[in-house]
């Protein structure tokens, strides 16, 4: 397995392929999304070298994971102004990493563009891989779909 690291910005053309992903682990569940507007959406991330990013692991040329660093997940909280999502593994190429591999990509892009802390939200209370991570537990609160989620904080090193 070679895995290699590009940036939405850097292969447009995989935009459908992350926005049928999402739509099917995530916006199937939100009454009246469909998947033209999960690809909407993520045309925000159609740019180079600023926020928000979208990054993308490829195996071989196939994309097989997905990991992003946005604005404001959360509004009722304006300081905490950058949040990882969108965290997405292939099932084909789960347990092996990739999702560590993602984040750590990402959060030293984050770094070197001068972010100091990131926010995350998870249904694992326990916070999961993302305490495994450094990722240190905030808050839990109720996400707008009415379950429970934990908020979690990495602050990064300056470059």
């Amino acid at each position: 397995m070679t895995i290699e690291h590009t940036l939405l910005s850097h292969t447009p053309a995989l935009l459908p392929v992350v926005a049928q992903w999402y739509f099917s682990e995530w916006g199937r569940h939100v009454p009246g999304l469909g998947l033209a507007d999960e690809c909407q959406r993520l045309e925000v991330f159609l740019h180079d070298a600023e926020l928000p990013l979208l990054l993308i692991a490829m195996d071989q040329g196939e994309p097989v994971a997905a990991a992003q660093l946005k604005f404001h997940e959360r509004t009722e909280r304006p300081e905490r102004e950058h949040w990882l999502g969108g965290v997405y593994v292939q099932a084909s190429h789960r347990g092996q990493g990739l999702a560590a591999l993602l984040i750590d990509d990402l959060m030293a892009r984050a770094a070197a563009l001068g972010v100091r802390e990131v926010y995350l939200q998870t249904q694992a209370d326990d916070g999961g891989l993302y305490r495994r991570l450094g990722w240190e537990p905030l808050e839990s609160v109720q996400h707008a779909g009415g379950f429970p989620v934990r908020i979690m904080r990495r602050t990064l090193a300056p470059r």
